[in-house]
């Protein structure tokens, strides 16, 4: 097989543990392009403590920094380029800097969070495969170049699927990328497992960022796990209006995956600890566009994505921490009956 050369756009917590798996490979050289850990990942590379795969030291070939990758390697050609940064507003600068780094053969993978992820790779990158990739595990990076993997939630850590329509080349593409880890799966209908994902992150990410705690945590609050349920009852309604067919049970198996797996730290409240702006457009904002679409009410959903950009607006305007956002006295409970709009106060 010839040399295969994998730049990861995102190097935190999942584009590392991508790139890492990667490059176990022989004929792979996997670059990485770093934002806030640049300077930390440029002198040691990662450290990994992972469930799945156990522990590992991950140097990639090259670290760059975001915004200046095409003065450091210009003219490199890519084979795959890994999407794993988070989409903010910003995204539009994202893909611009991305024209400076595909050529016609490099394969886009996006393995962010959300609906439609692909449609602005697909607009901007028409003659190139776009790649789907959804993580089922929960990791985060503990400090600059540290990553913890602690819980997983399906089988497979990465689906893989060719963005429709799709040819036999895209489809080789894909199966190429799946052959180089285990725990890398191809599938054919990629959507339905980013759909799946999303009303598990609708739930978890929303009601764990509300109670400022992990999944385990958060399911003690009382009113919690019935928030967590009419959540995703919502996102799963906005899924079968859409003409998607899910597992009819999987408003309930959000509650006993949360249960069954180890504590899971979703990437809102992750963002909220460091108090960071929450990315909330891919799940929140897509689902309230979304139900609008298809004429479907979704209160839940419109007030969670409400009070969630209220909170993203006062990180914006804070200048340094002080002191959390909610207290931690306060119950989803009491959360509800002092946040909640009357409209939706009554049916609590």
């Amino acid at each position: 097989m010839g040399r295969c050369n994998v730049l990861v756009f995102g190097g935190g917590a999942v584009g590392s543990i991508f790139g890492w798996r990667i490059a176990q490979n022989s004929h792979a050289t996997v670059s990485v392009v770093c934002r806030s850990n640049w300077e930390a990942v440029c002198k040691s590379g990662y450290s990994l403590d992972t469930k799945t795969w156990g522990r590992g030291h991950f140097v990639p070939r090259r670290v760059l920094k975001s915004g200046s990758v095409a003065k450091v390697v210009p003219g490199q050609e890519w084979d795959y380029l890994i999407l794993a940064n988070k989409i903010k507003d910003d995204y539009a600068s994202t893909v611009s800097e991305l024209q400076s780094v595909v050529s016609p053969d490099t394969t886009l993978v996006t393995a962010q969070n959300g609906m439609d992820v692909e449609v602005p790779l697909a607009r901007a990158f028409p003659k190139n495969t776009i790649l789907s990739a959804v993580c089922n595990i929960s990791c985060t990076q503990t400090s600059p170049g540290r990553i913890e993997q602690t819980a997983s939630i399906k089988r497979s850590a990465f689906l893989i699927g060719a963005y429709a329509p799709s040819t036999s080349a895209d489809v080789l593409k894909r199966d190429t990328l799946s052959a180089m880890d285990s725990q890398f799966e191809s599938v054919s209908r990629i959507e339905h497992e980013r759909w799946r994902k999303l009303v598990l992150n609708s739930a978890w990410n929303s009601v764990t960022a509300l109670t400022g705690k992990n999944t385990h945590q958060a399911l003690q609050e009382p009113g919690a796990a019935r928030l967590m349920s009419q959540i995703a009852a919502e996102a799963y309604s906005v899924a079968f209006a859409s003409g998607v067919s899910l597992d009819e049970d999987l408003p309930v198996q959000v509650i006993e995956l949360a249960k069954a797996s180890l504590p899971i730290t979703p990437s809102t409240l992750q963002d909220l600890r460091s108090r960071r702006p929450m990315e909330l457009a891919p799940i929140f904002g897509y689902l309230v566009l979304q139900a609008r679409r298809v004429g479907l009410p979704v209160p839940y959903l419109t007030w969670v994505h409400e009070l969630l950009q209220q909170r993203n607006s006062q990180l914006a305007v804070r200048a340094a921490p002080s002191g959390p956002l909610w207290s931690a006295s306060t119950s989803v409970v009491d959360l509800l009956a002092q946040e909640m709009p009357p409209r939706l106060s009554a049916v609590a």
